[in-house]
């Protein structure tokens, strides 16, 4: 049996408990649950500057040159982006057609401050310049995909204007 002194315990407790639990939730709100922001590949030990090109590597530039821009299919999936390397010539104009085969991802591009979301299994355009100094960009994958979240990176490589891959030939769409 109880008594009016021992429910009253158990209310306080109970209240207690639950101003408790809405401290804790508000003071973790709007904080990733892993503790940092899976957008910002420094939260991962990943440099995001600029790299010199290797010049013994033959690149040639992905996609096609449609109406003097560049027009290039992008996949991500866990944990991986396709292709690696995405190679473009410094300066021009770039369309990537992103698209995700798995689950959603993001593509980032610090140095050029570019990034957009990839929706699973639809395709849509996203836009940028390419960066006017030759060398090597890291990519990022800028949403939490799984537990190898923070080892999905990728390679922009800008060549230098009329490099040895850059073909000259254009398509007129």
């Amino acid at each position: 049996m109880t008594t009016k002194q021992d429910k009253m315990y158990r209310w306080i407790g109970s209240i207690g408990l639950v101003a408790l639990l809405a401290i804790t939730l508000w003071s973790n709100y709007g904080k990733s649950h892993h503790g940092h922001d899976h957008s910002d590949p420094s939260h991962h030990g990943k440099s995001t500057e600029r790299r010199s090109l290797n010049e013994s590597e033959n690149y040639t530039p992905s996609g096609e040159l449609i109406n003097g821009k560049r027009v290039v299919e992008f996949d991500a999936e866990q944990y991986r982006f396709v292709p690696d390397p995405l190679v473009v010539i410094a300066g021009e104009d770039v369309e990537l057609r992103v698209m995700s085969k798995d689950v959603t991802h993001g593509v980032m591009i610090p140095e050029i401050d570019f990034s957009t979301d990839m929706p699973m299994g639809k395709r849509r355009s996203a836009f940028f310049t390419a960066p006017s100094a030759p060398g090597e960009y890291p990519i990022f994958c800028s949403v939490f995909c799984g537990p190898e979240h923070g080892d999905m990176t990728g390679k922009l490589i800008v060549l230098p204007k009329h490099s040895k891959g850059e073909s000259g030939h254009e398509h007129q769409h």
